[in-house]
């Protein structure tokens, strides 16, 4: 009697456009897991200004190079030069401000004569200012030194936040362009000392400006000894004018072992447990709410369906409908998660997971069902609704406090994690968590034996039958004894 009106009421579910909408919306929502498989992908940036000198007859010139994160050129960056003698140098100051034209440079030049200087040097950028003074070498005349940064230093790769790339900010004798010059590196896979010997090197790359990133193809998972040498080489000169050392790690990021399980447990307890109900709620008021204070059940009921066969058949078609897309959503999570890890989630952990969404459609399915033998009109059934999801899933985290204080505890003390477990028995927008935590044995980050806090398997069973079963059970009621 309930099968071919079960059929009938699955098969127009299933493909009104409402739910078509809403499996949707539901599998682009599973996509958002994507970004979090990247999170340890990423390093805090940073910005720095280079600065060089040199002196000739003329006094004393600076050439100064600001650059953000990934080593690309700042423009507006003001730069400070003041040069004060020391005794019995003279007592006049020598003040000059420029700022970095489009590339990233700002020159000045300094008339003062050849003695010994404390150097000042003020920066300021929209990332604040940035003051230092100290003594000022002399060095030979055209002879460059940089006091400020490093000739060659890391940048975040543009392309891939887990690379580190090399900048090389230099000038030829007298601040010529540095053309010419050159780039070679070498990787050690261990501890050890390394002099620059060119022969010894890889060739990297030529500069052709004042600045310049290269990106040296190192391997990735570089073991935790490796060392990466780089020199920088004068024309036709096999001696190394500098070198710099870094660490492997420093320039490939270890690329770990993501655990889809943990990713997993977030999303599913945090982003689809939050939109599951939502989607349960507008199904089950397109596909029977709706039409029943609408007055289009009594003309179905006008054909040769009971009322009991008719509430059946929608309740289970509705249920099916909406599950199809939470189950649908665990899935694609689950191929999301094997193509970055390579590896699926355990078995029993998504089938507990997909159990635990049956129960919050079939609960949320339930209430819509039997309040809408009880509201008058569709704007009271939908008000009520979403007024229910918005504590359930907004406000519930106020009651978990109201609850700590009523036991008589506080904010991260036993009785606060015995209130949550409680107040997740009592939400079925809940009922993923209370599964993790009893899966994982754990609550909020915090270890702890579920058991103690009641939180055990025949519990967790007998919470998810009952709010599967009894709002079911009061809607089946209202619609054969109610007219």
């Amino acid at each position: 009697m309930i099968i071919r009106p079960f059929l009938y009421d699955l098969k127009r579910t299933i493909t009104s456009k409402s739910v078509l909408i809403l499996t949707i919306i539901t599998l682009l929502i599973s996509l958002t897991i994507i970004p979090l498989t990247g999170i340890n992908s990423s390093f805090p940036g940073f910005s720095e200004s280079n600065i060089l000198y040199y002196r000739d007859n003329t006094g004393y010139h600076f050439l100064a190079y600001s650059a953000n994160q990934f080593g690309e050129p700042v423009s507006g960056t003001s730069v400070g030069i003041t040069l004060t003698p020391t005794p019995p140098s003279g007592t006049m100051n020598y003040t000059q401000t420029a700022r970095t034209n489009n590339t990233g440079l700002a020159f000045l030049t300094l008339n003062a004569p050849n003695a010994t200087y404390y150097v000042a040097i003020s920066t300021t950028t929209g990332g604040g200012v940035g003051k230092s003074s100290f003594p000022l070498r002399s060095w030979p005349m055209g002879h460059v030194e940089l006091i400020s940064g490093r000739p060659m230093a890391t940048v975040v790769d543009r392309t891939n936040a887990a690379k580190r790339d090399i900048q090389v900010f230099y000038a030829a004798p007298f601040g010529a362009v540095p053309l010419g010059y050159s780039l070679y590196y070498k990787v050690v896979n261990s501890f050890s000392s390394f002099y620059g010997n060119q022969s010894e090197m890889t060739f990297l790359g030529n500069l052709t400006g004042y600045h310049q990133i290269f990106d040296p193809p190192l391997p990735n998972n570089l073991n935790e000894t490796s060392q990466v040498f780089f020199g920088l080489f004068k024309p036709n000169n096999s001696t190394a004018l500098y070198t710099s050392q870094f660490a492997g790690f420093e320039l490939r990021q270890p690329q770990t072992r993501i655990n889809g399980t943990n990713i997993a447990t977030f999303f599913f307890s945090t982003i689809l447990s939050f939109f599951m109900p939502l989607v349960a709620i507008i199904g089950s008021y397109t596909s029977y709410g709706k039409d029943r204070l609408t007055g289009v059940l009594e003309s179905v009921l006008a054909r040769p369906v009971s009322r009991r066969g008719l509430a059946i058949s929608r309740f289970f078609s509705t249920i099916v409908a909406v599950g199809i897309a939470g189950v649908a959503s665990v899935g694609l999570v689950d191929l999301i998660l094997h193509s970055v890890s390579g590896t699926f989630l355990p078995q029993d952990f998504t089938l507990a997971i997909m159990a635990a969404l049956l129960v919050e459609v079939a609960a949320f399915t339930g209430l819509v069902f039997f309040l809408s033998h009880v509201v008058k009109s569709t704007g009271a059934l939908l008000g009520i609704m979403i007024g229910l999801f918005v504590v359930l899933d907004f406000f519930w985290t106020l009651i978990i406090l109201l609850l700590t204080s009523l036991l008589g505890g506080t904010l991260g003390s036993e009785v606060s994690l015995q209130a949550a477990i409680l107040s997740y028995f009592a939400n079925p927008a809940q009922f993923i968590t209370l599964v993790n935590a009893y899966l994982f044995q754990s609550t909020s980050g915090i270890p702890i034996q579920t058991s103690n806090f009641g939180l055990t398997l025949p519990a967790l069973v007998l919470d998810g039958v009952l709010w599967a079963a009894v709002p079911f059970a009061i809607f089946l009621y209202l619609a054969v004894n109610r007219d």
